[in-house]
């Protein structure tokens, strides 16, 4: 199938996911808690023997890697494994599990993981707002939600090529595999039954996870999912 946005091979290891192929019902939507690197993503995920990664990264603002050869540009996606096979991208405990839900294995491996490169949220420091690490952004980087998501009200926002290139990447994934990419509203944005039961469609992490932020409902992304 045809695209049109650059999609770059960045392949891992084959013990960093799980080399199995299944039908895909469900994609979900993640970010980093990191700088823009896409490259120091999968050198983290590479250091966990946890096999803990997702299909498709997308890169934030532009840099040079550690090398000092790999060089990334804002909203270039990066695929580390084919979409037929799966990683454990969404931490699920029994506990997490409401009635009615499918395993956490089934969940992990009948979905998509996308992550976009992204601090995300931001708190106050004396006159600064700084990433839960401690650094400080731009101000041009920095977006104020009109009332707190999850307890906070400060975010590094999504790139205007992030979200136009994830919106390229989820139209493709979507045709590929028959997954509804209608909006499902903002509860997409809280825990979800639906996403828990295997609904086909598009989702974030905080669909399943109370404990995670990821992705914030920025309004150009919610813009962007509706206009699938």
């Amino acid at each position: 199938m045809a695209y049109d946005f650059p999609l770059i091979q960045l392949p891992i290891p084959i013990n960093q996911y799980v080399n199995v192929e299944s039908k895909k019902t469900q994609i979900f939507m993640h970010h980093t808690a990191g700088n823009g690197n896409p490259y120091g993503v999968v050198d983290w995920w590479c250091s966990n023997p946890a096999a803990i990664s997702t299909s498709f990264l997308v890169a934030r603002g532009k840099g040079t890697h550690s090398d000092k050869i790999r060089k990334w540009k804002d909203g270039e996606v990066y695929q580390c494994f084919s979409s037929t096979k799966w990683g454990w991208h969404l931490g699920l405990k029994a506990k997490d599990l409401p009635k009615g839900s499918k395993s956490s294995t089934a969940l992990n491996r009948d979905a998509i993981g996308i992550e976009l490169c992204n601090w995300g949220y931001l708190t106050p420091k004396g006159s600064k707002l700084v990433t839960y690490a401690g650094n400080t952004l731009p101000d041009s980087d920095i977006i104020e939600l009109s009332s707190p998501w999850r307890g906070f009200k400060f975010w590094q926002r999504y790139t205007d090529a992030q979200l136009d290139n994830t919106r390229k990447l989820l139209i493709l994934l979507c045709e590929r595999w028959d997954i509804d990419r209608s909006y499902k509203g903002d509860s997409i944005f809280d825990i979800n039954p639906r996403c828990f039961a295997g609904e086909s469609g598009i989702w974030t992490h905080a669909s399943v996870r109370r404990d995670k932020w990821d992705v914030f409902p920025q309004p150009e992304m919610i813009q962007m999912l509706k206009s699938l």
